[in-house]
């Protein structure tokens, strides 16, 4: 009944949605289509390639990567790396020193005018230079984990897309049936134009709100020439740090959310092909060992992707999660000091919490994946109707679908799965709520 009435809801939003298309010009719908990464008919693979090579060249651009998407190679794509990587790290923790000597020295304004102040007698000061500081720290050492993992050659979750960039959408070299990856092709292009359009987006936007967050601050207006120019001065240092740092953790970002239906889809094409066994009517031994090498074959490439990256997703799960709950706390906080600040902040936060949540729930689709898998594969042997030899390895192929070291890892301690999504919604919203009792509590006393 439930299947039902969904399916009548989805059939009525479709009709709303093309009668409202018919009304809308052929150029702005072909506009709209273009802006959001949907492909026409006439659309070939190039136009997917050039995005991708967009991609590419703003990981190599924000010094993210080495060697781009050929990470199992030894030599650098990137020329001058260490000098430019060095640079980076020098106005980062450049930046990072600034900001503890304000805290420090708060009182002296002096120092603060030459420091270049952005919270200059501001009442939220203290707290939004702890975030600032704390923030950019995290952020600093994730970009050098994700560099250590290059370096290591722990990071070959990049080496499908230049397959790609070099082959197309070869369902051979992609291991999809020609069904998965028609809707491989459509997905991808979509992520990678929406990542692109918002890592473009922020990089516009940095330099106007580093130059607003000054503006809206009366004490740095009123202050005269000297503080105009050593902000002026700090706002470049300020934006090459956010560009490269934040700019960094978007690239790897956007590389872990357009990978995610490669495989998903991979999966389907296994469990595709799987029907097709079934669907036989007779099933001999030289199914189930071509049916073993496929579900096999899929099972190691996948862990070994998920054990050398787990660390990865549990940083960006747990700390940037939080980090984005700060930013909403932070914001409510400062409201009535800036709305201007305020609304920044949890904007962002909302924003990073659902692009976190979007990827949890979209990656636990893997294990209700697994779950399809492990009823097929049993179905299967049933109909086969044949002895279990021990060189087929049957029933240990079968334990490992569902063994507790399959499924997309966050970590060692989490396993993504759709409810693990639900939890995540419920588990911000309390931190969210708890820091706002905390500071409730403190400014009653």
């Amino acid at each position: 009944m439930l299947a039902f009435v969904n399916r009548r809801f989805i059939f009525f939003i479709r009709t709303i949605l093309e009668s409202i298309s018919r009304c809308i010009p052929f150029q702005i719908k072909a506009l709209i289509k273009r802006s959001f990464g949907f492909l026409s008919d006439n659309d070939s693979d190039e136009e997917i390639i050039k995005s991708l090579q967009v991609l590419e060249n703003i990981g190599l651009g924000l010094i993210i990567s080495r060697r781009g998407y050929s990470q199992d190679e030894t030599s650098y794509v990137q020329p001058h790396f260490h000098f430019n990587n060095n640079l980076i790290r020098f106005v980062s923790i450049l930046n990072f020193i600034r900001f503890y000597l304000i805290l420090i020295y708060k009182q002296n304004d002096n120092l603060s005018i030459l420091l270049g102040n952005p919270f200059f007698h501001e009442n939220s000061s203290d707290m939004m230079i702890y975030y600032v500081i704390g923030g950019g720290i995290t952020l600093f050492i994730l970009r050098e984990y994700v560099l250590y993992l290059e370096e290591h050659g722990a990071y070959t979750i990049l080496c499908p897309f230049r397959d790609i960039k070099v082959s197309g959408f070869d369902k051979n070299m992609l291991k999809l049936t020609t069904k998965q990856c028609k809707s491989f092709h459509s997905t991808f292009h979509i992520l990678i134009t929406i990542w692109i359009r918002w890592i473009y987006c922020t990089f516009i936007c940095i330099p106007f709100v580093l130059i607003s967050l000054r503006l809206q601050n009366q004490a740095i207006v009123n202050s005269g020439p000297a503080m105009y120019i050593s902000s002026f001065c700090w706002i470049i240092l300020e934006s090459c740090a956010f560009v490269f740092i934040f700019g960094g953790l978007l690239t790897i970002g956007a590389h872990m959310c357009v990978s995610v239906p490669l495989y998903l889809f991979r999966l389907k094409s296994l469990i595709e092909l799987l029907k097709r066994v079934k669907s036989k009517q007779f099933i001999d031994d030289s199914y189930i060992k071509g049916m073993n090498t496929d579900v096999i074959s899929y099972m190691n490439e996948f862990d070994e992707i998920i054990a050398k990256n787990r660390y990865i997703y549990f940083f960006l799960f747990i700390i940037i999660s939080f980090g984005a709950d700060t930013a909403i706390f932070l914001g409510l906080f400062t409201k009535r000091h800036s709305n201007w600040v305020s609304n920044m902040l949890v904007i962002w936060g909302l924003i990073i919490l659902f692009i976190t949540g979007s990827v949890v729930y979209a990656g636990g689709a893997f294990l209700d994946q697994l779950y399809v898998i492990d009823g097929l594969y049993v179905s299967i042997i049933a109909k086969a109707q044949q002895k279990l030899d021990q060189k087929l390895k049957t029933l240990e192929i079968l334990d490992r679908i569902l063994s507790p070291y399959s499924g997309a890892k966050i970590g060692d301690a989490f396993r993504g799965e759709k409810l693990l999504a639900v939890y995540y919604v419920l588990e911000n919203a309390s931190t969210i709520m708890l820091l706002i009792c905390n500071l409730q509590l403190i400014s009653s006393q």
